[in-house]
């Protein structure tokens, strides 16, 4: 494979870990020179590993869940050797989660997957003179024709004061100017990681997901089908095999299943041309000879037979022990996630397909990909993808992907100028959009209260927490009404709502497409613009709250002047200074205390089960000095001896099957825990709106398939109708 599979931390035995963690590395070259890769697996787990700790896992009856984080640009090994990827982010997450007692109480059924695309970093050294060396022979001549010429005019212009020389002095600088760009472009290694992230990186993960997928199916395969079983079938079945010793019988039943194997299309039928070839090929081959052809053919049926219904048996198996796959994409790495995601997404799905001539807001895509696995969670963090992902139109090409995840969230900055300035620049010259609006990324949306666009005239009084938390209750919610986008040319942020559209003019953000489907409202949204907590950094940092993403004393929206200083800031940062000077505005999600929890837990333990673990978790956990408002504390106090009578495994099984009192105690138990949610992210100062469906299924407790229809449709089903109207 073109993968290569390491422990987490350089041990052999993950007994040592509740959860599991794997590094897995694509063993892509970063230059396409390099053809012998320089990684070294030290400690040589295999892919074989991976799938056999799955398959024992899945014995337990338990959901399995497997969590896939992936990096984004300008990660690579630094100048000293130092993988920032592995021991600054992936290393710390797998720590975290076997030390968190909630995700703890589900390891047995937990995998956590670090997933190294080749990346580069600025701080390699070599980068410029790899870049000059690769410089094509006419762009250097312009470069250093244009250069030596430009230098020559302006000294002659300066001494002969002869204006004839202003034409040659600006042919010079002319192709100097344009070369000096691309080259400036190339050092910048971001569209050199664009490529390896797209050619490489995607489709050796997708290559390793399907790897799983297939050692899933044969590991049970070969359950099944021990030594033993196949003598006695095919012993019992054939007399005539029977004058065969039993080690020689199963070498021919190895060499006839392999052959078969390799032939998977192939019809058993002596008719046919393509089976009497392979049919007398294999008798030349087979290791033992068959006293006739007529045994041989009964032979090879009976084989084709019982692996048949071994395959099918492995396929019902892994349908009803199927494996949760969840991913956490980290700027780029969102790129990476969702171009995945639409490999693996079954085309042919009749499910994703639709009547002939259907309308998209009526193909429903199932979660499942390949045969053991389903989407999960999706957690984008300051994602590198448009903003368009998230609004109505045909524009949007990754509707069909987003929508077979279960459940979806968006950690986005206003302040983050990775993606505000390096990522819109450079897709400048790719994206195709006629106005600068369009070119903004994802990872930039910012959330204000429905019906307010946040005016840089004057500052805004701010609301924090779950903005439409008294609005869930009715699933016709359109969440696009509560995202905008700052655009510095503007006085105002500009919303996404394509009710803006008109308002704003051919600049605005806002698709000027009104869609059949809302796929915005999938999401959920932390705004953590004005996200304040502790952070771990350093000891003096886990101590002290401050401004995580942006700087103390600023307040969104940004202005230019706010910009600058924050750009100084992100040049500076450094942990052990933190927070005196700089700020990581592009990674700050991954230091902050509140926000790891938030991000872990949800991806491990999906909003059901984080909301039932917030019952327990106290402020001061997090940070909080701030008592609980009275009413909610008692709300609280009631909720959690409502858990006490609820049996944890029943909590999570379908309500339907519940009775009306164990299903009404669990949602009143979620609702409270919601609206603690809410408190505690309010005093992270973090702004949020929830996803209609993830209230109406994981707090309601309400069929998602239904829920996900309603939504999609805009109908509203009996199942997804608000609470004060339900029968």
């Amino acid at each position: 494979m073109d993968i290569l599979v390491e422990n987490l931390f350089g041990f052999g035995d993950q007994s040592k870990l509740k959860v599991p963690g794997y590094l897995i590395r694509s063993t892509a070259p970063t230059n396409i020179e390099d053809e012998v890769s320089n990684v070294v697996d030290k400690d040589q787990p295999t892919i074989q590993d991976v799938i056999e700790r799955l398959y024992q896992n899945s014995k337990t009856g338990k959901d399995l869940g497997v969590v896939i984080a992936i990096h984004g640009y300008n990660t690579g090994l630094d100048e000293n050797g130092w993988d920032g990827v592995l021991e600054g982010w992936y290393q710390p997450l797998c720590t975290y989660i076997n030390h968190d007692p909630f995700i703890q109480t589900q390891a047995d059924n937990l995998m956590f997957l670090g997933y190294r695309w080749p990346s580069e970093s600025l701080k390699k050294k070599g980068i410029r003179k790899d870049a000059q060396t690769a410089l094509p022979v006419l762009l250097g001549v312009l470069l250093y024709g244009g250069g030596v010429l430009s230098a020559i005019c302006f000294v002659l212009l300066f001494v002969t004061k002869l204006l004839f020389i202003v034409p040659l002095l600006i042919l010079g600088i002319i192709p100097f100017a344009i070369v000096l760009s691309l080259y400036l472009l190339r050092i910048s290694l971001y569209f050199r990681d664009s490529y390896r992230a797209t050619y490489f990186g995607v489709p050796d993960l997708v290559e390793l997901i399907r790897q799983i997928d297939q050692g899933l199916v044969q590991r049970h395969v070969s359950d099944a089908l021990t030594d033993d079983f196949l003598y006695e079938r095919i012993s019992q079945r054939i007399p005539k095999t029977q004058s065969l010793p039993k080690e020689q019988l199963l070498n021919n039943i190895r060499h006839v299943s392999d052959a078969l194997r390799k032939e998977s299309d192939l019809i058993l039928d002596f008719s046919d041309r393509r089976f009497q070839l392979f049919f007398e090929t294999l008798k030349q081959t087979l290791p033992t000879p068959f006293e006739s052809d007529e045994v041989l053919q009964q032979f090879i049926e009976r084989i084709s037979l019982i692996e048949n219904l071994a395959n099918d048996a492995a396929r019902r198996y892994w349908q009803d022990h199927s494996i949760e796959l969840s991913f956490i994409g980290h700027s780029m790495g969102g790129h990476v996630t969702t171009q995945v995601i639409r490999i693996l997404s079954d085309i042919f799905d009749p499910r994703s397909v639709g009547a002939i001539g259907a309308q998209r807001s009526e193909k429903n895509p199932s979660s499942r990909v390949g045969r053991a696995f389903r989407l999960g969670r999706l957690i984008l963090v300051s994602p590198d993808i448009p903003v368009l992902t998230i609004t109505s139109g045909r524009s949007n090409f990754l509707r069909s992907a987003l929508r077979r995840f279960e459940e979806a969230y968006l950690f986005s900055s206003e302040g983050d100028l990775a993606l505000r300035i390096a990522s819109t620049a450079a897709n400048y010259f790719s994206f195709p959009a006629k106005t600068r609006t369009q070119g903004y990324r994802l990872g930039n949306v910012t959330v204000s209260p429905k019906g307010q666009t946040t005016s840089k005239t004057k500052q805004n009084v701010q609301a924090y927490g779950v903005l439409n938390l008294k609005e869930l209750p009715n699933p016709a919610n359109n969440l696009l009404e509560y995202l905008e986008i700052n655009v510095l040319s503007k006085n105002k942020n500009q919303k996404l709502d394509p009710a803006s559209q008109k308002e704003e003019g051919a600049d605005s953000v806002a698709s000027n497409e009104k869609d059949d489907e809302l796929i915005a409202n999938l999401f959920t949204y932390f705004d953590c613009t004005e996200y304040r907590d502790r952070t771990d950094y350093n000891p003096q940092s886990q101590t002290i709250d401050a401004n995580v993403m942006i700087l103390e004393g600023q307040r969104s929206p940004l202005w230019l002047a706010d910009y600058l200083r924050l750009f100084i800031a992100f040049a500076t940062f450094s942990p052990r200074n933190f927070p005196k000077k700089g700020r990581d505005v592009h990674g700050g999600y991954f230091g902050g205390i509140f926000c790891k929890l938030l991000m872990y837990r949800l991806a491990f333990l999906g909003l059901q089960r984080f909301l039932d673990s917030l019952l327990t978790t106290l402020p001061e956990e997090v940070g909080i000095q701030q008592p609980i408002p009275e009413n909610l504390a008692s709300d609280l106090a009631n909720a959690q001896n409502l858990a006490r009578n609820v049996d944890p495994v029943t909590a999570h099984e379908s309500q339907q099957l519940l009775d009306e009192a164990t299903r009404r105690q669990i949602q009143e138990r979620r609702k409270v825990a919601l609206r603690y949610l809410s408190w505690l992210i309010e005093q992270k100062k973090i702004q949020s709106v929830f996803s209609p469906e993830r209230y109406q299924v994981d707090v309601l407790g309400r069929d998602r398939g239904l829920v996900r229809e309603g939504l999609l449709t805009q109908s509203t089903p009996q199942s997804t109708m608000p609470e004060h109207i339900l029968p």
